[in-house]
C-alpha cells in the first residue's frame, strides 16, 4: 500500500483524492496547504487522517511514501525539490515545469536520490486513448496523414486567476495546450521535426489562444489549438489513408470511434469516474516495484513536451516575469 500525501488542496487535488482509493494499492493519509483551514476542510471532506500547514512537518512525516503535487505551475519545481530531499516519491501535475532546463534539473536530481518521479499525464493511461493507438498500430486507418485536436474553454480575463497571471505561469499553452501536443506525439510515437505557432496574448501578458502546427518526419501533420477564452469541441481526430478515428473530449476520453473503409467500431470505457485512477495505478506499481520512472509517462516524454513548449513560447514571445 502506497501512502500518499497531497500538496495543494485545490480543484485538481479533489479529483485525485476521489479516485486514489479506487487505484488498488494507494491511500491518501495527509494533505498540506498553506491555508490551515482549507487543508483541514479538505482532510475532513475525504476522511484524510492528517493535515498540515507547515511544509517541513508534512515532509518529515515518515508515514508518507509519495506526494502528489497539485499547486499552480510555477510552484511545481520548488515543491518537487523539497520532496526529493525528503526522499518522497512524486506524482507532479502537468506541466511538470515551465521550461526544459528546470524540468531536466529536477528529473536528474530525482534519479540521483533514487526517487520515483512522474508527470501526471493521465491522458496517456486512458483505455480509450490506448484503444485508438492500437487501431493505428493495427493499420485500421492506414498511414496517418493528419491529426487534429483542440482543447478550449471560456473564462473571464482576471489577473487574480491563475490562468491569467503571468507570475503563476498562466496561459493556454501550459494549462491546456499540453494535452493536444501530448496526444499527437503519443499517437505518432514520435516528436515533431517542425513546429510553427501563433497566439493571441492577453492584457495580463499570457497566451489566450494558440494555434500550433507540427510536422513529423514521416510526413504526417498535426493541427492543434488551445484556448482559455473560447469553448471548443475538445475533439481529436486521427485521419489516415483508409479512414479516421474520432475521440470526443480526448483529454479525458471515455469513447473512441473507428470509421474505416472496411468497418466501424466503437470503444467505451465503462469506468464511471474521470479516470485519474489509471495514472495512480501506474505510479503505485512503479513505487512498489522500486522503479524510478514510468515506461509510459517517462522522463523523456516530459522533457520532449517541455522542449516543444519552450519552442512554442519562443515563437509567440511568451516570457514569464520570474524567468
Amino acid at each position: 500500500m502506497v501512502k500518499w500525501g497531497i500538496i495543494g488542496p485545490g480543484a485538481i487535488a479533489n479529483a485525485f483524492a476521489k479516485e486514489v482509493n479506487n487505484s488498488q494499492g494507494g491511500k491518501v493519509i495527509a494533505v498540506f496547504g498553506r491555508n490551515e483551514e482549507r487543508a483541514k476542510n479538505f482532510s475532513e471532506k475525504y476522511n484524510i487522517e492528517k493535515y498540515y500547514s507547515d511544509i517541513n512537518k508534512f515532509l518529515n512525516d515518515d508515514n508518507i511514501d509519495a506526494v502528489y503535487i497539485a499547486t499552480p505551475h510555477n510552484y511545481h519545481i520548488e515543491y518537487a525539490i523539497k520532496c526529493i530531499k525528503a526522499k518522497k516519491h512524486i506524482l507532479c501535475e502537468k506541466p511538470f515545469s515551465y521550461n526544459y532546463e528546470t524540468s531536466k534539473e529536477v528529473l536528474d536530481l530525482a534519479k540521483e536520490n533514487n526517487v520515483f518521479i512522474m508527470e501526471a499525464l493521465w491522458t496517456l493511461f486512458l483505455p480509450a486513448i490506448n484503444k485508438a493507438k492500437t487501431w493505428v498500430k493495427e493499420n485500421k486507418i492506414g498511414k496517418v496523414k493528419l491529426i487534429t485536436a483542440n482543447f478550449g474553454f471560456k473564462s473571464e480575463e482576471d489577473i487574480n486567476s491563475r490562468l491569467y497571471n503571468a507570475n503563476l505561469a498562466g496561459g493556454a499553452l501550459l494549462d491546456v495546450g499540453i494535452y493536444p501536443i501530448l496526444f499527437s506525439n503519443f499517437i505518432m510515437n514520435d516528436i515533431p521535426e517542425e513546429i510553427k505557432a501563433n497566439a493571441v496574448m492577453t492584457r495580463t501578458g499570457v497566451d489566450e489562444t494558440d494555434v500550433i502546427n507540427l510536422k513529423y518526419k514521416d510526413g504526417a501533420l498535426a493541427s492543434l489549438t488551445c484556448s482559455i477564452a473560447a469553448e471548443t469541441d475538445n475533439t481529436a481526430v486521427i485521419y489516415g489513408e483508409k479512414g479516421k478515428i474520432v475521440i470526443p473530449t480526448f483529454w479525458m476520453a471515455k469513447e473512441a470511434y473507428l470509421y474505416s473503409y472496411e468497418s466501424e467500431e466503437k470503444f467505451e470505457d465503462k469506468y464511471n469516474k474521470a479516470g485519474y485512477k489509471y495514472e495512480i495505478i501506474e505510479a503505485n506499481n512503479c513505487i512498489v516495484n522500486k522503479v524510478l520512472e514510468s515506461d509510459i509517462a517517462s522522463h523523456d516524454v516530459t522533457l520532449c513536451l517541455a522542449k516543444i513548449m519552450d519552442e512554442i513560447r519562443e515563437q509567440i514571445e511568451l516570457v514569464y516575469p520570474f524567468e
